[in-house]
Parts: structure tokens; C-alpha cells; sequence
């Protein structure tokens, strides 16, 4: 009996002490996270809670990349710290980068999914809702427009609805589904390592760099 005890007494402690661990630790969070998916057999390598918290290891990743692909909504993080080495290396021919974009000028019958998207963001933010997305796109065109080198750093648009943002590597891609009911900052950010997602991943991107016209 007494042996049952100190049985049941070390589960309990060990089950609190990984509550605890889960409850005040990020780092702690993702490394259990990563291991129950390497057990799974997942291709699964980290999993973020937001954007702000993904940011540190995308720019690692990007830092030594060779070949970088983006598929981004407005892309105002293109603006920001995270890109900015990557962009300069791209300038300097040092690498290679495709951006797809939301395509601005959309023909008539077909759908403009940048309004789609603005409809969906003005219920949870009133900012929007007036072309303000549409406005922030073409910034970021303005942006990167100087920044392009052929072969380098390349821009073009794409025309289909705004589900989610993509950064691919040779080694990893991290994926941000976007939700109807938030902006995609606040999304969770998964990383995937090389395996069938990552696969399906960039083949998308391939297909819709072919479909997508010079901006």
C-alpha cells in the first residue's frame, strides 16, 4: 500500500510540476510542443501563439536562408526589423526572394477579395472599412517597388481570397491562418519542417507565382 502511495504521491507532483512548467513558460511550451510532435511522427516544429512571438526565429530563419518565398496580406511587417536584413541581402544579389501580394486592380465579374477582407476586419475594427487595406497594400507596393532587383527581389499580385500568410525557406515554412474575427497579428503561427505540409506549402506559392502578373 504504502508502495501505491509513493506512486500515486511522484505522478501528482510530476503532473503539477508540468502544469506549472506549461502555465509560466513560453520556451518550456514550445519545447514540449516540438517533442509531442517529433513523437507523433509530425512535421510540426514549433507552434506560436501570435505573430510578436514567432518574429525572433522567422528573422533566424531568414538570416541564413538562401531562397525566400512570401505570400502576405497587407505586408506591412515587410516594412519592419524582421525583413529588413533579408531585403538588403536581396538588393545586394546575396539571395533570392518572391513576394506575392494582393492584386489591386481586379477585372470586372471578377472577385475583389482585398474588399472581401476589408469586410471581415471592419466587424472587429472600425478603422477599416473605407478602402483602408487597400490603401495599406499599395504602400507597401510603393515600398518594395525601389528595393526590386530582377532575379533577386521580385513582386507580384495574386487573386485569391486572404486566408493566410506564407514564409518559405529551403528549410522551414511557417504558416499564419487568418481568422474572420481578428487580424492576422493575433493568429498562431506554425512552423513546419521539410515533410508533406511544406510540400503542399510551396507548391501552392509555385502555382500562384506562375498565375500571379509583374506588378
Amino acid at each position: 500500500m504504502d508502495f501505491l502511495r509513493d506512486i500515486g504521491t511522484s505522478l501528482l507532483a510530476s503532473a503539477l510540476f508540468l502544469a506549472l512548467v506549461w502555465a509560466f513558460s513560453k520556451t518550456a511550451r514550445r519545447i514540449l510542443r516540438g517533442l509531442a510532435a517529433h513523437l507523433l511522427h509530425l512535421d510540426v516544429e514549433e507552434i506560436f501563439a501570435n505573430s510578436r512571438e514567432a518574429a525572433h526565429d522567422i528573422k533566424r530563419e531568414l538570416g541564413r536562408a538562401r531562397k525566400v518565398s512570401i505570400l502576405t496580406g497587407r505586408g506591412a511587417e515587410l516594412q519592419r526589423d524582421m525583413f529588413e536584413e533579408l531585403l538588403l541581402r536581396c538588393r545586394d544579389r546575396r539571395c533570392g526572394c518572391r513576394i506575392l501580394l494582393p492584386k489591386l486592380d481586379v477585372p470586372a465579374g471578377e472577385p475583389d477579395w482585398i474588399t472581401d477582407r476589408e469586410e471581415e476586419i471592419q466587424v472587429f475594427d472600425s478603422a477599416f472599412g473605407t478602402g483602408l487595406l487597400r490603401r495599406q497594400i499599395v504602400a507597401t507596393y510603393d515600398y518594395l517597388a525601389p528595393l526590386s532587383v530582377s532575379g533577386h527581389l521580385e513582386v507580384r499580385g495574386y487573386g485569391v481570397p486572404h486566408i493566410g500568410r506564407i514564409i518559405a525557406t529551403e528549410r522551414v515554412v511557417y504558416l499564419t491562418p487568418y481568422s474572420a474575427d481578428r487580424h492576422g497579428r493575433e493568429s498562431p503561427v506554425i512552423k513546419y519542417r521539410r515533410g508533406e505540409t511544406y510540400d503542399v506549402l510551396t507548391r501552392l506559392i509555385d502555382k500562384l507565382w506562375v498565375g500571379a502578373g509583374p506588378v
